[in-house]
């Protein structure tokens, strides 16, 4: 079974308050839109403390083509890929030489040859080390990640994967953009990156592991691909995010989690799941009938970080055991959904001390 070794993460730029983005956007938008001012309650309701951004707040007020939203992507993003995944090797007490393959997610932006590529050499991966970087994947992509990489581990048991998962949400974010989508969007949405060691059963080296990695399970909706997306302009991305997340995931999320646990004979005692907003949150509490503190470390991340779409996850798995290692045969729940529009699960198990 594939081990969850080590966890490491990052973030652009020094942290922005909520309070300092909502003065801002209130500024902006009293000329452009003041339609949405009386809307400007919803930078509270986010649950939102604090953000990271690649680039100061007035930078976002000028116009920028796809080319330097791209340059950007390229540099920042390599820049916390590197301290993320230097964070997890020295967690894990290895050396880079020591990864057989990388799993790198990401939808925020485009670069070829991929990031995954160019750490290659930042950090001194091997010339022969596989690399699977995997595009469109959004916010379910750290869980469908994990699942990947721990595939990997499963089919390869000597070998060593890194997943890595990275988004820059700010650069879509765009001034000839003010729908009421982009608008609340832009209240939540932040940029991060996180890394994972994941080994198979028979790879050498390394601390005894934070958890094993159970066989996960994805479910695609039909006939929602206007839920959740991108949509490329000359200036860049277009967020797509529709107001009926919360009442699909209240009304249908339930029978693919109860069908998962069923098929892997699981009775989870700690859910970790993607944070995509409050409500988001709360349908996850209505649908599958969990007290509200259940999901406190995802809220802590919310709070702290806003929804950095695909590593927001691997944040509150960090945060969780951080908090309380899982015990021996304890199972963790993680959940993201994204888009498809998708929902992703996996499982974590407790070790048993060698």
């Amino acid at each position: 079974m594939p081990v969850l070794e080590a966890l490491g993460r990052a973030v652009p730029g020094p942290a922005v308050l909520q309070s300092d983005v909502r003065r801002k956007a209130e500024e902006v938008l009293a000329v452009l839109a003041p339609q949405l001012l009386d809307k400007m309650d919803v930078f509270e309701t986010t649950g939102i403390r604090k953000r990271h951004f690649v680039r100061p707040l007035d930078w976002f007020l000028e116009p920028h083509g796809w080319a330097e939203r791209s340059d950007i992507y390229r540099d920042v993003g390599l820049a916390i890929l590197e301290e993320a995944t230097r964070e997890a090797l020295a967690a894990a007490g290895l050396d880079a030489r020591e990864v057989d393959g990388v799993v790198l997610v990401s939808t925020t932006g485009l670069a070829t040859p991929s990031l995954d590529a160019r750490l290659a050499n930042r950090v001194g991966l091997r010339a022969d080390v596989v690399r699977v970087p995997v595009w469109g994947l959004g916010c379910v992509g750290g869980v469908a990640g994990l699942n990947v990489a721990a595939d990997l581990a499963r089919a390869h048991p000597t070998k060593r994967f890194l997943l890595l998962s990275m988004e820059l949400c700010s650069l879509a974010f765009n001034l000839s953009d003010i729908s009421v989508r982009a608008f609340v969007a832009n209240t939540l949405f932040a940029d991060g990156c996180a890394a994972a060691l994941v080994r198979g059963d028979d790879a050498r080296g390394g601390p005894a592991g934070l958890a094993r990695v159970l066989p996960g399970a994805s479910h695609q909706w039909r006939d929602t691909e206007d839920v959740m997306g991108w949509d490329v302009t000359d200036e860049g991305l277009r967020v797509v995010f529709s107001r009926r997340i919360p009442d699909l995931v209240a009304k249908e999320y339930a029978p693919v989690v109860e069908a998962y646990l069923k098929r892997e004979a699981l009775s989870p005692a700690r859910h970790l799941y993607h944070p995509g907003g409050t409500k988001v949150l709360e349908a996850y509490e209505s649908a599958l009938g969990l007290p509200r503190d259940v999901l406190d470390e995802s809220r802590h991340v919310l709070r702290e970080y806003g929804n950095m779409s695909s590593p927001t996850v691997l944040f509150v798995v960090e945060e969780a055991l951080r908090r309380r290692a899982l015990a021996p045969g304890e199972v963790a729940l993680l959940g993201a959904l994204g888009p498809g529009f998708t929902a992703s699960l996996c499982a974590l198990e407790g070790l048993a001390p060698r």
